[in-house]
């Protein structure tokens, strides 16, 4: 679950490391510049066969009456091959693939209809309020790396970040996550006896250690979430 759950975000979180390596190279080397080149290189290679492609208007699957199509799936598919290409895992299993992709969909569907029965809901122009900061931020050229790299036309990009951005603001009206001074504490103690080199006081990491916390438990209690919604959800796969 936490790793198909990541896959929600792949794009927002992919531009936002996308700006950190802009910085990096701007400061690395030649040769810090031709090993990310390289490790960029084997990312690029990862390639989708015609067999592992849905057509665009197939069913794949539907969740409580709402059909997701073969254009959204070969989008997932996608991304969750090069991920897991970019961590180092197995990608010759095309059948675990689709099963992966398909759940990732499930997921995410799941997430959307519960958000919007919930009243949450992201606009257009907000959609392009987003994009219009990455822009700002990383330079247009981060956008159109990301859309050739996924092979996503522009209205796939702007309906994936739609996806991402409700996935987001769901989690934080939805799952708010209480962290305990004691939490803290107890958390930068293991940090300290797992450390191999002396750190510094909790002031100077409390405040990561607060947000480490609160994340870990907003994911457990999405997880949970969807977990609830899977048993009493309508789910019927079509591939």
């Amino acid at each position: 679950m936490k790793k198909r759950m990541l896959l929600i975000f792949t794009l927002v979180l992919t531009l936002m490391l996308a700006a950190c390596g802009n910085d990096d190279a701007d400061e690395a080397d030649d040769s810090a510049a031709e090993n990310e080149n390289t490790e960029q290189q084997q990312q690029e290679e990862v390639e989708i066969t015609e067999e592992e492609k849905v057509e665009a208007d197939t069913v794949v699957v539907s969740i409580n009456g709402e059909d997701v199509t073969g254009e959204q799936y070969n989008n997932i598919y996608r991304q969750l091959k090069t991920m897991y290409q970019m961590y180092g895992q197995d990608v010759s299993d095309q059948d675990m693939l689709k099963d992966e992709t398909i759940d990732v969909l499930t997921e995410q569907e799941l997430i959307r209809q519960d958000a919007l029965e919930s009243g949450i809901e992201v606009t257009e122009d907000e959609v392009q309020e987003e994009i219009d900061n990455i822009i700002e931020t990383n330079g247009e050229e981060a956008i159109d790396t990301m859309m050739e790299e996924y092979e996503l036309s522009e209205e796939e990009f702007r309906n994936q970040m739609m996806n991402d951005l409700v996935t987001i603001r769901y989690i934080e009206e939805e799952f708010e996550a209480e962290v305990t001074d004691e939490e803290i504490e107890e958390q930068y103690n293991q940090l300290k006896e797992e450390s191999e080199e002396e750190i510094g006081e909790l002031e100077e990491y409390e405040e990561m250690i607060r947000q480490s916390l609160a994340q870990q438990k907003q994911n457990e209690l999405l997880e949970n979430r969807i977990s609830e919604l899977k048993e009493t959800a309508e789910i019927e796969a079509h591939i």
